[in-house]
């Protein structure tokens, strides 16, 4: 089992837009078939930690690989990011963990 994470450093200012734009992601990942995708706003955090975190999980590297494929060629998405990045500090960064159990 593996954590895929996106991170995002948003402009000040406009951290609840872009809340808003990554539920609406959330959505268009779970109808891709993605496992729990969510959102997590920073409560406290350190001087350059980002605001917000796109997480889901997923069984293995090529099921993540197959939703990424499936997310990125629809055109909603496509339209998304381009909002998402105009209030971006820097572009997103992925985190991908391995689940230890």
């Amino acid at each position: 089992m593996y954590v895929s994470r996106l991170t995002f450093a948003t402009q000040p200012g406009r951290t609840h837009e872009v809340e808003g734009k990554l539920r609406e992601l959330a959505g268009i990942v779970g109808q891709a078939g993605g496992r729990n995708p969510r959102v997590l706003r920073a409560h406290f955090a350190s001087l350059g930690a980002p605001d917000l975190v796109f997480e889901q999980e997923v069984a293995d590297l090529a099921e993540l690989e197959r939703e990424i494929a499936d997310v990125t060629q629809r055109e909603r998405f496509r339209s998304l990011a381009a909002e998402i990045a105009s209030m971006l500090v820097h572009s997103s960064k992925r985190e991908l963990y391995q689940v230890i159990e």
